[in-house]
């Protein structure tokens, strides 16, 4: 019984809209841009819960702790085009 109460392993997030699985519980925000498929040299991760954001820019590799359904988006580190 005690295995059934134990925490996953690893957990499903969303970045940018999209899921993204198997994400380690204890992981960088850079590998979680790598999981996504997003080059973390040109974008950084900003965590979202309800109005409250926390930008993970240059803090990439700096641990954190993931859980079940967090969700993400990335921001590009580049010029802001203009029109």
């Amino acid at each position: 019984m005690a295995m059934a109460d134990a925490p996953a392993q690893t957990v499903t997030i969303t970045v940018d809209n999209e899921p993204v699985t198997g994400v380690p519980r204890h992981t960088t925000p850079n590998a979680i841009l790598q999981l996504a498929e997003i080059d973390p040299a040109t974008h950084y991760l900003v965590k979202i819960a309800g109005r409250h954001q926390e930008s993970f820019q240059g803090r990439g590799g700096e641990p954190i702790t993931v859980h079940e359904r967090e969700k993400f988006v990335s921001l590009s580190t580049g010029p802001t085009p203009t029109s």
